[in-house]
């Protein structure tokens, strides 16, 4: 039995949540009103936090009580229950720390199998927001989409206990469907308007994920479709917030909604922003604005990192003179020919996947240097142990 301590002071809630795990969990409640909760935590050692957002602390506001007790139990995954009231109190729950988040009325088995996992993880979320990662697009390039496919399936193959999200808002359609070769059914517009009661068990079950990287994939418009994409800025960026509290990565590929001052606004100082270009004048052009503009917006908060497609190498501009007449502080060059990203395409399979490639080799390299995926070890570091134990077994000496 997992034992999971409830912090509340509401005896209906505190006889709902025992009826509804009564078969999995024993279930000890703390009114901190009148209990030292820290105390008889220290007694019962839950192995996961239940909080009421209602709960009675005095007058503070919601994200004060729920970063107190976060504070109690930082190493505890913890689930803040609450009324469906829109997608406030679900930023504040996830802004204080909370690893998840439940409706008062939900479903026996819909709190049991989200109170379960969680535990089973065993992976408190941090106060600190996650990674939001941004690809913009000055043009209508469709590599810009196919750098942030490639980045996303990269990243969740290098991260595979980690959630990675991906939100294509490219218009007229998601490329990444035919990219992933994925059937892509829930949309921004189905989020948007179940947003009251989003948490990160509902997302995993409607979202189409890789199976080859594990990435989510969370698209604006789908192919065959015809208006059906509209959504209110403001609701799109509420949305995005919700996701990055719930998603340890999450990109966003902003496509036509790369000058969205509410978009661009949303990563905090320091966040990463990349900015695909190829050789062709126009997209070098593209990105050449793109960047001033993204400086305007968000001056003194570091820049975007200039991403070059290299489809030509030995054609001019090279990636030095295309990285110097876009004037970027920061260049990755991707070594790749655009016959060899169309067949990716069409395929199904990454070309970030593939680490025979010179694409997925520097990608990956640059990743690392960015700290979006962990570190591996080189060439000859992952040598040593093998050629230890040959040495052992042959009896020679080094």
């Amino acid at each position: 039995m997992q034992r999971v301590l409830l912090v509340s002071g509401d005896r209906q809630l505190i006889a709902q949540v025992k009826q509804a795990l009564e078969a999995t969990s024993t279930v000890m409640s703390a009114d901190p009103a009148v209990d030292n909760v820290e105390d008889v935590a220290s007694q019962f050692q839950p192995q996961g936090v239940l909080v009421d957002s209602d709960v009675r602390m005095g007058a503070r506001t919601a994200f004060e009580r729920l970063s107190s007790i976060r504070a109690w139990f930082p190493d505890l995954p913890m689930i803040v229950i609450g009324n469906e009231a829109g997608a406030q109190l679900i930023l504040t729950a996830m802004r204080a720390g909370a690893q998840d988040f439940l409706d008062r009325d939900a479903a026996e088995d819909d709190m049991r199998n989200v109170v379960a996992r969680h535990i089973a993880s065993g992976r408190p979320r941090s106060a600190a927001a996650s990674h939001i990662v941004t690809v913009l697009s000055a043009g209508a390039s469709e590599e810009d989409g196919d750098f942030a496919v490639n980045l996303g399936a990269a990243i969740a193959a290098a991260r595979p206990r980690d959630g990675v999200l991906l939100v294509d808002l490219g218009l007229p359609a998601s490329n990444a469907a035919i990219s992933l070769n994925l059937d892509l059914s829930f949309r921004v517009r189905e989020a948007v308007k179940e947003m009251s009661r989003l948490d990160r068990a509902l997302l995993d079950s409607a979202l189409a994920r890789c199976p080859r990287s594990g990435l989510y994939v969370l698209p604006l418009a789908i192919h065959g479709e015809a208006d059906t994409w509209a959504v209110n800025v403001h609701d799109l960026r509420a949305l995005l917030e919700i996701c990055q509290s719930l998603y340890d990565v999450v990109i966003v590929s902003c496509g036509p909604f790369s000058q969205q001052e509410e978009l661009l606004g949303l990563p905090g100082e320091g966040a990463l922003f990349f900015l695909p270009c190829n050789q062709r004048f126009t997209s070098i052009k593209g990105a050449a604005e793109m960047l001033r503009f993204v400086r305007q917006v968000r001056s003194g908060e570091g820049e975007p990192v200039l991403v070059v497609h290299e489809f030509a190498p030995g054609m001019a501009p090279d990636a030095a003179g295309i990285k110097s007449a876009v004037g970027a502080a920061h260049a990755i060059e991707l070594p790749v020919r655009w016959h060899q990203l169309a067949e990716s395409v069409n395929r199904g399979e990454p070309l970030s996947l593939d680490a025979s490639t010179p694409y997925a080799q520097q990608l990956s390299r640059h990743l690392e240097d960015l700290g979006l995926v962990p570190r591996l070890a080189a060439e000859g570091e992952r040598m040593q142990p093998i050629k230890m134990w040959a040495r052992k077994l042959l009896g020679v000496l080094p």
